[in-house]
């Protein structure tokens, strides 16, 4: 996850970037909802929220496989 220190009483956004094309998993962040960025997207790739529990299972398993 990420290491910045997180304020308790900001919402934060849990999210994965999928290319639809290819079906792979282009980034994974979290972000502020003032922060989200949707420019960055191109065409044919598609932003998927999460809640905290589902994010975190899923980057440790992302980087459990990359080891």
């Amino acid at each position: 996850m990420t290491a910045r220190r997180k304020d308790p009483n900001t919402k934060y956004y849990y999210f994965i970037d999928i290319d639809l094309y290819s079906r792979q998993i282009i980034s994974w962040d979290t972000d502020t909802q003032n922060n989200v960025d949707f420019s960055e997207l191109t065409n044919g790739c598609y932003r998927v929220f999460l809640t905290k529990g589902q994010y975190a299972k899923l980057v440790k398993q992302l980087d459990e496989a990359r080891s």
